[in-house]
């Protein structure tokens, strides 16, 4: 099957509105910071609207400077090992290794993958949901297993 061409495929169209992660509010589009761009120059805005950003506790500013001291961000080409997930990695991007902070008090807890630290603001930074997906996946994947050792063993 033959890949499209790029004109093939339809422009992306911005949504109108969004709802704010934070407020829980559908607000017109534009009530969202432009955060960065996606692939074919699609823009990805903040999930929280621009009332509640100031809000949210941001990592401070002086713990970051003396922990990016001690512990260095790795630089682009240097080889990365994510601590939570423990996939090794070569930095190719600016945001592909990102400081991780607390949203309750704005301290630096160290370096991971971006996949990891966007993960880990999806659960809320709640160690009680992350718990709960943990058994969720413990419990449907035994489920699972048992299934295919059932139709294994039949």
């Amino acid at each position: 099957m033959s890949k499209p061409e790029d004109k093939d495929i339809p422009p992306f169209e911005e949504p109108r509105s969004k709802v704010c992660t934070s407020c829980g509010n559908e607000k017109p589009i534009e009530a969202f910071a432009k955060n960065q761009f996606g692939k074919n120059n699609r823009i990805l805005r903040r999930p929280v609207c621009r009332d509640c950003y100031p809000k949210i506790i941001k990592i401070n500013p002086d713990e970051k400077k003396a922990y990016e001291v001690k512990f260095p961000r790795p630089k682009i080409g240097d080889e990365f090992t994510c601590p939570i997930c423990h996939r090794k990695k070569i930095r190719r991007f600016q945001n592909d290794v990102v400081l991780d902070h607390s949203h309750i008090d704005g301290s630096v807890r160290g370096w991971v993958c971006s996949s990891c630290n966007t993960s880990i603001g999806k659960f809320y930074d709640d160690p009680n949901i992350l718990q709960r997906a943990i058994d969720w996946i413990r419990s449907k994947g035994n489920f699972f297993k048992t299934i295919i050792l059932l139709i294994i063993n039949w």
